[in-house]
């Protein structure tokens, strides 16, 4: 029996539920840890919207299409659990005793507003010091892997935890890794016309000189992983979105808690939540 924290899911009943229940089974299966999936019943939205006491969900139906959807998988290494509460205050307090925490990108309401919600309720979501994960309904868990991972990178300190969770993730996976920086140029840069070199984009060798340096302590430790590295001129959401879909996994890193920052999952990973077309982690550097 497998003594690792488990992978915790957040289940609703939908199709994004079960599809989250899926790739965090997956994703289980690989680091051979328990499953924890977890329904919460939010009696306030029961009340708020006027259902009788006998109309009310006991997440009972939940746990049984969760099962079946397990047992059509064949993963066994699972618990389930009805809670009741405040959907995402209860799985960050239950997240302080997994590993990860998987949600889907949509929902029947129990947790769509964890991640697609008012900024107050995402900034409470995403102060987790556990990697989060949102899966998109359009992945496809029937889908062969793509074989690649990829992960921003700006050179920050909080970069460092998301490149741990990609490299430790395509150790495991046999996935190679594309490091991708993107650049947004002012529009009060210089013609080109006046650049030294016409051929040759000023910015691109201080570029390609972070993601060297960014990079080059994991592949010295993981000398086995093929690493890519790709510096573009875009935003970063549609650089990270542009190549989301031919990647198994989109990892970016997330504000430390301590950062004075009214999005502590900042902007790029915020966007990348409603653009991807890959499960997306979010990668959270702990409290200094």
């Amino acid at each position: 029996m497998s003594t690792q924290l488990p992978v915790l899911v957040g289940i609703d009943g939908s199709r994004d539920g079960l599809i989250a229940l899926t790739w965090a089974a997956s994703y289980a299966m690989l680091h051979d840890a328990p499953l924890h999936a977890v329904h919460v019943v939010d009696d306030d939205r029961h009340v708020a919207v006027g259902a009788p006491p006998n109309a009310r969900d006991d997440g009972s139906e939940v746990l049984e299409d969760a099962l079946d959807e397990l047992e059509l998988i064949g993963f066994r290494a699972a618990s389930l659990e009805v809670r009741h509460g405040q959907p995402a205050q209860v799985l960050l307090e239950q997240s302080e005793h997994s590993q990860a925490l998987v949600v889907g990108r949509r929902g029947m309401g129990g947790f769509a507003e964890l991640v697609l919600g008012s900024t107050s309720q995402v900034c409470t979501a995403l102060s987790t010091t556990v990697p989060l994960v949102v899966v998109p309904d359009t992945w496809d868990p029937a889908a062969p892997p793509r074989g690649r991972i990829v992960v921003g990178i700006d050179g920050s300190v909080e970069g460092q935890d998301a490149l741990q969770f990609a490299f430790e993730q395509a150790a495991t996976t046999g996935a190679e890794i594309l490091g991708l920086h993107a650049v947004e140029i002012p529009k009060s840069y210089p013609d080109p016309n006046v650049w030294d070199d016409p051929d040759q984009e000023p910015w691109r060798d201080t570029a390609d000189e972070l993601l060297t340096r960014t990079l080059e302590g994991w592949t010295a430790k993981y000398p086995d992983i093929a690493v890519h590295r790709r510096s573009v001129t875009d935003h970063a959401v549609l650089a990270l979105a542009r190549e989301s879909r031919d990647a198994d996994l989109v990892v970016v890193g997330g504000l430390g808690r301590t950062a004075f920052s009214e999005l502590r999952m900042g902007s790029v990973a915020r966007g990348l939540l409603y653009h991807s077309h890959s499960p997306v982690a979010v990668v959270h550097h702990p409290e200094f």
